[in-house]
């Protein structure tokens, strides 16, 4: 799976916010827009890309339900995702401007200052192999 398509992303998005996996019925119902049979052909298409995995079984009304989860390999596609859209944009910004406006994004200042820590670890560890 190279490229993703909004739904997609948007599916991957809600089960990676979700402190606990999710049944196609808990996607539908976090507001996403998304229909019943929308979020079930993406979940299928998904699961046979690795994107998630079934992690249990669980009663939806009178109904059984899967339960997925996000896997760490939908992380890295939505990480080269992000960065194949930058390139594209990479001559009008730059890279420590993209970074800054990614901190920017954060509500919790906590949270930006421990990225923030990692992030220049992170740097120290790069300029170190080039």
């Amino acid at each position: 799976m190279s490229q993703m398509n909004p739904r997609e992303l948007d599916v991957l998005n809600l089960l990676w916010k979700s402190d606990k996996p999710m049944t196609a019925i808990d996607i539908v119902n976090a507001g996403s827009g998304l229909t019943q049979s929308t979020v079930s052909a993406v979940l299928r298409k998904l699961l046979i890309a690795g994107m998630v995995d079934v992690v249990g079984v669980t009663h939806s009304g009178k109904v059984l339900s899967r339960t997925y989860r996000p896997t760490e390999a939908s992380k890295e596609l939505i990480l080269q995702s992000f960065t194949e859209n930058y390139s594209s944009f990479s001559n009008v910004i730059s890279e420590s401007s993209m970074c800054v406006a990614i901190l920017k994004t954060s509500q919790n200042t906590k949270k930006a200052k421990d990225e923030l820590e990692r992030l220049k670890k992170m740097l120290e560890t790069y300029e170190k192999d080039m």
